[in-house]
């Protein structure tokens, strides 16, 4: 439940879920409609017998808000179980710490710093980690508990890499419990390669593909910015800079946004994405304020609208196991060579590359990779390099066929 104040005092309503069975920021359910009221605090409602009680949730987020829900439904579900199997529950030692409760805080925190991405993957590593080990307590887990998860991934037949990423997750999670990382065993190495980016191919494809004014926006907005997916979802039409041209990424939290690592940023555009982004603001001009909202709300069903629009075109890859998955309905099917961070990836690229002038048809070196690294809103100079990488056939054709060989 959410308690909020109206104009007729304090009330109860129910929280609102997104179809992802997030929380949605400050949505209540009132006779049948959404509304949004910003102040307020979460609670548990549930029953001691006969009795409603309601338990305070102030100051949690909504991740967090939930979490607890969770927890607290775990708990009173075993508690009916254990009665009727006339079986006695031991308690939690109040003087030791859950790592389930450190576990839900670890990832309420991550959440809280804006790092939603991260989130999830924290929570798909650290939940079968927990699994895998049956531990209880905080204080129980050694460095051979790392051990056993390692091997537990490569016995399920994970590469080295998912192995290795998974291992750097339940890492963070360690150091966050206060333990020592020098204990901890080493991941398995593996090839590291350069992030994949869209070919100018398939950039066409997909721009000559999709007809309607609000997805061709989109594609072109995440191309264009390097915007991450949040960002994107959040953005409004007062980020969008006529006089700088550039659109501002800034953490919203009436919308229970914030940026990755506090890192808010303004990033140049073209002026023909600044003339289509003031022209779709001033068609919605009183409707509602984010550029890609859907309803009202962040829209965060992006991903699946862009795999939706890949699969009606036929751009399919047709050979990766999404699309060959005869156990997923065909609707289903989402092709892994398209997702919405490889726009992010394509627009490093394309900056740090040389490059023909659409104007003048010159070749222009590329931007230089601090500059580069600011606007992607990277806090290390390393995460920006992985971006480095040879031009494609194409621009490479290019340069060959115009240098003096003789």
């Amino acid at each position: 439940m959410r308690r909020v104040k109206t104009g007729a005092g304090w009330k109860r309503y129910p929280a609102v879920y997104s179809s992802n069975g997030r929380v949605k920021p400050n949505i209540v359910m009132v006779k049948d409609q959404e509304t949004l009221h910003e102040e307020g605090y979460y609670q548990l409602r549930y029953y001691q017998g006969k009795r409603i009680i309601f338990e305070s949730l102030k100051d949690a987020s909504p991740s967090e808000a939930e979490a607890r829900r969770k927890v607290k439904e775990a708990q009173l579900s075993v508690v009916v179980q254990a009665a009727k199997a006339e079986v006695k529950i031991v308690p939690p030692d109040p003087k030791r710490r859950l790592l389930g409760d450190a576990l839900k805080q670890f990832l309420a925190d991550t959440v809280d710093r804006g790092s939603t991405e991260a989130e999830e993957v924290y929570r798909l590593a650290c939940e079968e980690f927990l699994r895998v080990i049956d531990r209880r307590y905080v204080d129980e887990v050694t460095s051979d508990d790392v051990v056993k998860f390692q091997r537990a991934l490569k016995d399920r037949g994970l590469s080295k890499r998912t192995v290795s990423n998974r291992h750097n997750s339940v890492k963070a999670f360690w150091l966050y419990l206060g333990h020592n990382a020098k204990v901890l065993p080493k991941p398995p190495k593996f090839d590291k390669t350069t992030p994949e980016i869209y070919t100018d191919q398939e950039l066409r494809a997909l721009d000559k593909a999709v007809t309607d004014p609000r997805l061709s926006l989109l594609f072109r907005f995440l191309l264009q910015t390097g915007a991450r997916e949040q960002e994107a979802m959040h953005v409004e039409g007062n980020n969008v800079n006529t006089e700088a041209k550039t659109v501002e990424f800034k953490s919203k939290p009436k919308w229970g946004f914030r940026m990755k690592d506090f890192e808010e940023r303004a990033v140049p555009i073209s002026k023909e994405l600044l003339d289509q982004l003031l022209a779709y603001k001033k068609e919605h001009a009183g409707s509602y304020t984010l550029i890609f909202g859907k309803g009202g709300s962040p829209d965060g069903h992006m991903l699946r609208t862009l795999g939706q629009q890949v699969r009606s075109a036929g751009l399919t890859c047709k050979h990766c196991e999404k699309c060959t998955d005869q156990n997923v309905p065909v609707r289903s099917r989402e092709c892994k060579n398209w997702y919405l961070h490889k726009f992010r990836a394509s627009y490093a690229t394309k900056l740090l590359r040389p490059h023909r002038d659409t104007r003048t048809g010159a070749m222009v070196p590329g931007l230089d990779i601090v500059t580069v690294q600011k606007l992607m809103g990277h806090a290390d100079l390393a995460s920006t390099m992985r971006y480095l990488r040879p031009a494609e056939s194409e621009q490479t054709q290019d340069v060959i066929g115009g240098i003096a060989w003789i």
